[in-house]
């Protein structure tokens, strides 16, 4: 993608007028997020992460910062390599553990609460879970605010 869009300006460039090459530094700062992953991807073969997998999250460090993904989150996991686990999040996150660090009984653990994850139970436990980090009521802040009292509404009335 990168490519298709710089390659034609970059060419414009040659041709006509250096000004193009203003206009082939667009893409690359919308696409800045992108481009630096794949470098790191390219200049870094190895990154050490610090990861702990609790009863509820697997937490992981990235910046000097703790970052938590609940384990019913976890939508795919998958032995990458004979070596390496991958735990793939539904918004987006993909862990790579080497299988050598993760026991049966934790991938066990793991696996339970993925699949838990995509039972009715679990989707409203993550509901529940999302409308108490954000502060609103277990039945939404709008309808708490307007819910009936005993004395309205009733089907007897």
């Amino acid at each position: 993608m990168v490519v298709a869009v710089l390659a034609p300006l970059i060419w414009a460039a040659s041709l006509r007028s250096p000004w193009f090459l203003l206009f082939s530094l667009a893409p690359l700062w919308v696409m800045r997020g992108f481009v630096a992953g794949m470098l790191n991807i390219a200049l870094v073969p190895l990154q050490r992460m610090d990861i702990i997998i609790n009863e509820h999250g697997l937490g992981f460090l990235a910046g000097g910062q703790r970052w938590w993904v609940f384990l019913d989150s976890i939508v795919a996991i998958e032995k990458f390599r004979d070596d390496l686990w991958s735990f793939g999040c539904y918004h987006g996150e993909m862990i790579s553990i080497p299988a050598a660090l993760i026991g049966h009984e934790t991938l066990a653990h793991v696996r339970a609460k993925s699949e838990w994850g995509r039972t009715p139970e679990g989707v409203r436990a993550a509901v529940q879970r999302g409308r108490a980090l954000l502060g609103l009521s277990p039945i939404g802040d709008r309808a708490a605010a307007h819910a009936p009292s005993d004395q309205q509404g009733r089907p007897d009335d």
